[in-house]
């Protein structure tokens, strides 16, 4: 009964969280446009579970391996960052405006215990992945990741 319960309410979220970015998408119809808002804006990211781990991958070409900042503090990733439009001629009248620049932010709740010791994010081709082992107890430390870059 109680697996079919959370089944329900799992399918109930999803729905909820299509819906809302539908309406924050459809009402913030520039959310595309780069500016110099100190708001920030949150890569494509992906994050599933294997049977020993939990695996972030988030989307951010053109972002320098210096300007990417990974930490995990109280079952929270953050990742977090500044990509800089690098385009050495001046900008006129834009016909098209979608790719993001500027500070970006994404923090993800963990909701398995995690092994702290052995976290590792590899930074390769745009794409950052972290990767998250799961632990027996859970910890409530902070520290920041070291990311290996790949060329």
């Amino acid at each position: 009964m109680s697996e079919h319960y959370n089944n329900i309410n799992y399918k109930a979220d999803a729905k909820e969280n299509k819906l809302e970015k539908l309406f924050a998408e459809f009402f913030a119809f520039n959310k595309n446009i780069p500016t110099n808002s100190s708001t920030p804006w949150q890569p494509p990211t992906d994050v599933y579970e294997t049977p020993n781990e939990v695996v972030v991958k988030m989307s951010l070409p053109g972002t320098k391996s210096e300007d990417i900042r990974v930490s995990f503090s109280d079952e929270v990733l953050t990742i977090s960052g500044f990509i800089t439009d690098t385009a050495p001629h001046e900008k006129i009248c834009f016909y098209q405006v979608e790719i993001r620049y500027g500070y970006f932010e994404r923090s993800i709740f963990i909701p398995k215990p995690i092994d702290m010791d052995n976290i590792q994010a590899t930074y390769k081709d745009g794409l950052l992945q972290v990767i998250l082992p799961k632990a027996q107890q859970q910890s409530s430390q902070k520290f920041s990741i070291k990311i290996n870059f790949h060329q």
